[in-house]
């Protein structure tokens, strides 16, 4: 695996609803769109553990996407948990995306010669 990229986008916080718990949760994700809240809502929902999970952008014109999760309390796992878990899964799924486009542009320019 390659080097994790490093941008100067500013990282907007992930701020959890006050109203959670340790199963069930509302993550509110800053300056995103539905691009990754429906990445994340794939990704959580192939997890066991979670019971319920769905995300909405308030309003078309906000950038800010909400991601409502419950866990199975019998699992032991938070939703925290499997929140940042389906964070790092996505991140994971773009790096190997981003190695895959550079390989095939490499063999590529590599043909034209």
């Amino acid at each position: 695996a390659g080097a994790r990229r490093q941008t100067s986008t500013p990282v907007a916080p992930i701020v959890m609803s006050r109203a959670s718990t340790s199963h069930e949760a509302t993550f509110t994700l800053e300056n995103e769109d539905h691009t990754l809240g429906n990445a994340l809502r794939y990704v959580l929902n192939a997890n066991p553990a979670v019971t319920l999970c769905g995300y909405s952008v308030p309003h078309p014109m906000e950038r800010k996407v909400n991601v409502r999760v419950q866990t199975n309390p019998a699992s032991g796992v938070t939703a925290q948990g499997v929140m940042r878990d389906a964070l790092l899964d996505v991140i994971s799924v773009c790096d190997h995306v981003h190695e895959t486009f550079e390989k095939a542009e490499a063999a590529f320019e590599k043909g034209k010669k």
